[in-house]
């Protein structure tokens, strides 16, 4: 027994820490482009990429159920080949649910959609920087650059795929390597683009899009030599429509939770900034460091989404039950140290991110919100993880409904007499919410032995 857990997570390791380094790299992007156009003598610039930069990244994160649910879809596949191979001897599955045939569904899928937002963007983005209340110099500079970002929904969606196949199939080493390779290009391109050619924010653009087109050449080859995926003799039986059900039924629940979570997130700071620039910008730094927490602690919710989907596939049930745990106890501790980092050095971690008084010292008031949305929060993340991992994406779906609807606004409502303070208290709760929800649904479907319910569920 005691090898066997020690399997276990040597297997959870091997998949979260890359997924970790992973997460953690793309945060660089935005400094490296904030630190170059901050030097440009000019706020504008800087002020253009930020509002082009929020309004595509809020874009695209809408579509991330692309790799979410490629992910949930190859995982199980995945187990279910393992099993099968097991019991018959090796064998390439060539039928059109193996996993090769999802990837190639995923990518038609984000081809088609990466494409229907690149050209529905010229139609929305006069209204969407209206919203945005830019200024009259920002917002012909942020027009510029959506207008050169929006070329890369194709490539973005269509490596969203990529990404969920390899995560799926346990190939996180190749996942990593795609991250931080167009990373590295991207940093590269805005250096000379922005430093050495003066193209300013129009040059933060073009570095991103080339450098993402370059990712998805790079996962187009990365698939090529893990997949059958290039061979065209087998595209027809993998376009069937009836083949897609699945991957349309799960990234339908994906979306709208996404949409929810969205809403929250930016709920959250709009009402934050009714209550003043300073409480605005404070909130921003403590949401920063719980997004960060949250960005490494999806190493584990990543390594869930693969290896349970693997044991579910494969009706593995002892093992299913057994990488939860772990994965658990894992991330909880994980949780745990940043709680106790924050505490102890919270003053002087939120310091580094403003030289305003006045904001530091509205951060200090709240920070302990911060520490406990970032211990309490694990479980949320890592039943994100089981729930895409074992395709119950329908609780997912459902749970956010519940803990945005029944939970956060009604909890906003009645604390508004608390100031920030309520709005924080809010978003606390929803966080828990998230987390117990799926927690009580998943040991619901334990007690009831439905583990048993077909791949295809």
């Amino acid at each position: 027994m005691r090898t066997t857990i020690r399997g276990h997570n040597h297997k959870i390791w091997s998949i979260a820490w890359p997924m970790m380094l992973s997460s953690v790299s793309v945060p660089l992007l935005g400094l490296v482009d904030t630190a170059l156009l901050g030097h440009l003598g000019s706020a504008q610039f800087l002020g253009a990429v930020a509002i082009g930069a929020n309004i595509i990244g809020l874009m695209y994160w809408s579509f991330g159920f692309l790799r979410m649910g490629t992910t949930s879809l190859a995982a199980r596949q995945h187990g279910a080949e393992m099993h099968l191979n097991e019991e018959n001897g090796p064998s390439r599955s060539k039928n059109a649910r193996s996993a090769d045939g999802i990837l190639f569904r995923a990518l038609v899928l984000a081809a088609i959609l990466g494409s229907a937002v690149c050209l529905a963007v010229p139609l929305l983005i006069d209204t969407v920087l209206l919203w945005m209340h830019s200024s009259a110099q920002v917002t012909p500079l942020a027009y510029e650059y959506i207008d050169i970002r929006r070329f890369s929904a194709p490539a973005v969606f269509m490596t969203f795929a990529i990404s969920g196949w390899l995560i799926g199939t346990q190939r996180t080493h190749s996942a990593l390597a795609l991250v931080l390779t167009t990373n590295s290009v991207n940093i590269a391109l805005d250096i000379i683009f922005i430093k050495h050619l003066g193209l300013e924010s129009a040059g933060a653009a073009w570095a991103t899009l080339i450098a993402e087109s370059m990712g998805l050449i790079l996962g187009l080859y990365l698939v090529s030599n893990h997949s059958q995926v290039g061979k065209s003799s087998l595209w027809r039986g993998w376009l069937r429509f009836s083949h897609f059900q699945s991957m349309l039924s799960i990234n339908y629940h994906l979306l709208i939770r996404t949409i929810l979570l969205l809403f929250v997130f930016n709920f959250f700071t709009a009402q934050g900034s009714t209550m003043g620039d300073e409480t605005l910008a404070a909130n921003a730094i403590l949401l920063q460091l719980i997004l960060l927490t949250a960005f490494i602690l999806d190493g584990f919710s990543f390594a869930a989404e693969a290896l349970c989907g693997e044991a579910y596939g494969g009706k593995q049930w002892s093992t299913l039950a057994t990488i939860v745990k772990l994965c658990g106890y894992w991330s909880a501790g994980a949780a745990l140290g940043f709680g106790i980092v924050y505490a102890l050095f919270g003053e002087t971690i939120i310091a580094l991110f403003s030289n305003l008084d006045s904001v530091i010292d509205i951060a200090h008031q709240y920070h302990w919100w911060m520490i406990g949305i970032t211990i309490s929060g694990c479980a949320a993340y890592l039943m994100d993880g089981v729930c895409i991992g074992t395709g119950k994406t329908r609780a997912m779906h459902y749970s956010m409904w519940f803990a945005t609807v029944i939970v956060f606004l009604p909890a906003w409502w009645l604390g508004r007499a608390w100031g920030n303070h309520g709005l924080w208290l809010a978003f606390a709760m929803f966080t828990v919410a998230r987390g117990l929800t799926l927690a009580a649904y998943w040991q619901g479907l334990r007690l009831g032995r439905s583990h048993t319910h077909s791949i295809a569920e």
